[in-house]
């Protein structure tokens, strides 16, 4: 057998391998819809060897060239489409589906013609070329992930010019005069190598970016609080310190802002423990909707919640700083509660200025206690490391537990 039925032999390995890897990564991250699609592109991908080499040893041969062409076109069609589903894009599966289709009507029309000229080869390779781009242009869409998208964007560069150059080597090189002398030529062994080559590499690349995003979202739901989608304990300690540093470095103050809910218990005394987690959860809305994106917002435990506050450039008047400002906007919306059938609560706090050296254990320590005092002081109100008690505290107007049902019932008389 000649050197070319080896490579096309290794390349249906390999494709196989791929098509079990992807399938494994579907199953064992079903969030990874990505996943899925490059499967089914190696399982195409298969398909296109395995059809050579049909070609070869069997009497079908345009049967077989077809599967294999239509296969291997497929194949380049279907990652794109993953690695759009991959960066959030909309799939387009109908527009890859009338490119498979143009570009199987082109090979229809030249498939008679005659094999190693530069026009015929030309018609052969530029619906691969024209896949690989719009691979290339999902690519670039990749968000984050820099290195990776990198690797991927430049792998389908190459392979984008591989199809563009082929026609020119099948021309040199010469590609048997009939499909089923391919396997017998010098330009099936470069062909089979080359290709098989590159299309490992974007196999690797694609397969790194799923595990990472995998990984980053396994990571993400051990930090997240399941109930209010909050970041949880262990989250706060492993971002908190970079947090920290990043303020120490850049000169700019770094507030933790602790909350506690009062009178939670009376809450679920009164309503029941769905009502409490109604309650919870609707805080945290609140706490997403206020909080920036540079901030972050952890519950705890319980009824107890956490906020640092980086404050780039802002001012650093004890009652004006971004924390004041925040728990300031933070009681406005309570007031919003009922409005939505829901026990209107308060909430006491402490606010802590990081000071040089310290810890986010520390930092956050020092809010608490403050919020602490602030219960023992009759809760209702924040209380802020940067005055010396007994000055005036931020007092908040108390407000009774009860549902906006019962407020509204009242009203009436």
């Amino acid at each position: 057998m000649s050197a070319a039925v080896y490579a096309l032999v290794a390349n249906s390995c390999v494709a196989a391998l791929f098509v079990v890897t992807y399938g494994l990564l579907a199953l064992s991250y079903s969030r990874q819809r990505a996943a899925i699609w490059f499967m089914v592109s190696y399982l195409l991908g298969f398909l296109t060897p395995f059809s050579q080499l049909l070609i070869h040893f069997t009497d079908h041969v345009l049967l077989f060239s077809l599967i294999g062409y239509g296969s291997f076109l497929g194949s380049i069609l279907v990652m794109a489409v993953g690695i759009r589903v991959f960066s959030g894009s909309p799939p387009h599966t109908r527009l890859m589906l009338l490119l498979w289709m143009a570009g199987m009507a082109l090979r229809l029309a030249t498939m008679h013609g005659t094999r190693c000229t530069l026009p015929y080869e030309i018609a052969f390779q530029l619906p691969f070329a024209g896949a690989s781009a719009l691979a290339l242009v999902a690519a670039r869409r990749i968000r984050q992930h820099g290195l990776i998208r990198a690797l991927i964007s430049g792998v389908f560069v190459v392979i984008f010019a591989h199809f563009l150059i082929k026609p020119f080597m099948a021309v040199a090189l010469g590609t048997g005069t009939t499909a089923k002398a391919y396997a017998g030529s010098l330009y099936a062994i470069a062909s089979q190598i080359s290709t098989g080559v590159l299309l490992v590499a974007a196999g690797l690349f694609l397969m790194l970016l799923v595990i990472q995003k995998a990984l980053e979202e396994t990571i993400l739901d051990a930090e997240t609080d399941p109930l209010t989608g909050l970041t949880n304990r262990r989250g706060l300690y492993r971002m908190g310190p970079t947090m920290l540093a990043e303020a120490k470095r850049d000169g700019h103050a770094l507030y933790a802002l602790v909350l506690d809910l009062d009178h939670f218990k009376r809450i679920n005394d009164r309503h029941g423990h769905a009502m409490g987690d109604l309650v919870l959860v609707a805080f945290a809305d609140v706490l997403h909707r206020l909080a920036t994106p540079d901030a972050l917002a952890v519950r705890m435990g319980g009824e107890e919640f956490t906020l640092l506050l980086p404050d780039r450039g802002g001012t650093d008047h004890p009652l004006d700083n971004r924390a004041v400002r925040l728990s300031r906007a933070i009681r406005s919306a309570l007031e919003s509660f009922a409005d939505r059938n829901l026990p209107v609560v308060t909430v006491s706090g402490g606010i802590a200025r990081q000071e040089p050296g310290e810890t986010i254990d520390s930092l956050i320590a020092r809010a608490d206690q403050l919020a602490y005092r602030a219960k023992r002081l009759g809760r209702n109100r924040i209380l802020n490391d940067r005055i010396d008690m007994p000055a005036p505290e931020v007092v908040l107007r108390p407000v009774p537990v009860e549902t906006g049902g019962d407020q509204r019932a009242r009203a009436r008389g």
